[in-house]
């Protein structure tokens, strides 16, 4: 049994009572927060006789994705997949699939279809491979997503964040996140590498910054000059070496960005993404070859640093003396 109350902060505490367990109990920023962490431990607890895709799902979240970025925009892939497939995971057909992924497709971009498909692939791998689920009659599970066309992934923007955009954009947001955000354009770190910093990975005498267990595993990032001065105006706090730098939720940061964004009267292309996608657009205006430019990205593929080498005659005519 769960139950639900908001503290003087704001916040919701969650707690969970099963028989025979000690209590369980956990703090979010949101009602709906709580009860999605609540329902998964619900969920966890029990021995399903029947499978279906939000147990198998939510088991997925909480032994593959916890701790990590993703784990909030999973809950809700598989809150929303749970609706459309209530039945046995065995009992899903290509057929159903294909209906959900049209009928998607009239309510959401491609992207956002292609991302809960994508999802719930990765799903069946998972009852197969972890869960050990067999098919209805005793087969092994089969994926009947893998016989489903996906939609076309959305075209990414090119936009190009520029020094006027981004001062505005920081006059509108508070110290804490405006650092955030400048450091995002200065080394094109993702939004979870920059919240997980601590002083123990951030070596500003070598102008290096080491980010552990990112989304491409762990690299180092080299630091501009106006890097290193953003981050000593941070440490000048007295910090333990394991005491993150910034203690804020990985999302509050696209929040802040958003709100900023409106308040400065700033167009919608101007995202915390876009940041990074600048740093490294301009560090390939000047010249850096793909392997230079995937020190600064931490890409691991030199096809994802392609679209950066697509710059104008402009941008070529500096080098060529």
């Amino acid at each position: 049994m769960a139950t639900f109350r908001q503290l003087k902060s704001g916040n919701w505490n969650a707690q969970v009572r099963i028989k025979g367990k000690p209590a369980q109990s956990a703090t979010f920023l949101t009602r709906e927060e709580a009860e999605q962490w609540a329902k998964q431990r619900e969920a966890s607890s029990k021995e399903h006789k029947v499978h279906t895709i939000y147990t198998v799902g939510m088991s997925y979240c909480e032994n593959i994705l916890r701790d990590k970025p993703s784990l909030r925009n999973a809950r809700r892939i598989v809150e929303s997949l749970a609706l459309a497939f209530p039945q046995a995971i065995q009992d899903i057909t290509p057929q159903e699939i294909n209906a959900y992924k049209h009928e998607r497709l009239r309510k959401v971009k491609s992207s956002t279809c292609r991302a809960d498909l994508s999802f719930m692939s990765r799903c069946f791998r998972y009852a197969r491979r972890e869960l050990l689920l067999e098919g209805s009659k005793g087969e092994p599970l089969t994926n009947p997503v893998e016989l489903i066309a996906l939609p076309q992934p959305s075209k990414p923007s090119d936009k190009v964040v520029s020094k006027e955009e981004l001062e505005l954009l920081l006059k509108a947001m508070s110290p804490l996140m405006a650092t955030i955000t400048e450091l995002a354009y200065e080394t094109a770190m993702r939004r979870a590498e920059i919240v997980k910093l601590t002083p123990s990975r951030v070596h500003l005498e070598e102008r290096i910054a080491d980010v552990v267990d990112g989304k491409n595993g762990t690299r180092s990032v080299p630091l501009t000059l106006r890097a290193v001065e953003l981050l000593k105006q941070v440490m000048i706090k007295p910090l333990g070496p394991k005491e993150r730098l910034f203690n804020v939720r990985v999302n509050s940061v696209s929040v802040a960005i958003l709100r900023a964004r409106k308040r400065a009267g700033l167009g919608k292309d101007v995202r915390l993404h876009q940041l990074r996608h600048t740093r490294i657009t301009n560090i390939a205006k000047k010249g850096f070859n793909n392997a230079q430019i995937m020190v600064v990205s931490g890409h691991r593929d030199t096809r994802s640093v392609a679209r950066y080498s697509h710059l104008s005659v402009r941008d070529v005519i500096p080098l060529l003396d």
